[in-house]
C-alpha cells in the first residue's frame, strides 16, 4: 500500500462524493472516514465507496421510519376499485440497502472477514533482495 494514497486528514475526504451527500449521510461518511483513518486503511480511491456506504445507511434508516409509520403492508386500490394489501415499497428499499451495506462493509474492512482480507492486502510483497536472500539461505531464516 502506497503511503501517498492513504488519507490522513479529513480535509482529504471532502471530495465531490462527500459534497453530494445529504447532511445525515455526511455525518455517517465522516464517522466512517475517521474510523478508517485511525485504522490506516482509508485510501483516496475508497472515498466514493464510503459515500455509497453512508448513503445506504441513511436509506435503511429512512425506510425503517416509513415502515414504522405505515407498517410492512399498505392498503392500495386495484384497477377495479377494490382495496388490497401490498408490501410497503420501503421494505424492498430497506432490504436492498441492507444488502448493499453488508457487501460494502466487507470491502471496507468493517467485518472480521473484511479485516482479514485487508490485512493480507496490506502485507508488502517480498522485495527482490528478500527473495534473493531466501534463495541463498535455502528458505531458512538465519
Amino acid at each position: 500500500m502506497s503511503d501517498t494514497d492513504l488519507v490522513t486528514t479529513f480535509k482529504q475526504c471532502r471530495t465531490t462524493s462527500y459534497l453530494n451527500l445529504s447532511p445525515p449521510a455526511r455525518m455517517e461518511y465522516e464517522k466512517v472516514c475517521r474510523y478508517m483513518m485511525t485504522q490506516g486503511t482509508l485510501k483516496t480511491c475508497d472515498l466514493p465507496v464510503v459515500a455509497t456506504y453512508a448513503q445506504a445507511q441513511i436509506d435503511i434508516r429512512k425506510a425503517q421510519e416509513e415502515i414504522d409509520q405505515y407498517g410492512m403492508t399498505i392498503v392500495c386500490v386495484d384497477r377495479y376499485g377494490h382495496e388490497k394489501r401490498e408490501l410497503n415499497p420501503a421494505v424492498k428499499i430497506k432490504r436492498d440497502a441492507e444488502r448493499q451495506v453488508g457487501n460494502l462493509a466487507v470491502l471496507l474492512g468493517f467485518t472480521p472477514t473484511g479485516r482479514k482480507r485487508l490485512k493480507n492486502e496490506m502485507k508488502e510483497p517480498p522485495s527482490d533482495l528478500d527473495k534473493f536472500m531466501e534463495g541463498l539461505s535455502g528458505g531458512s531464516k538465519a
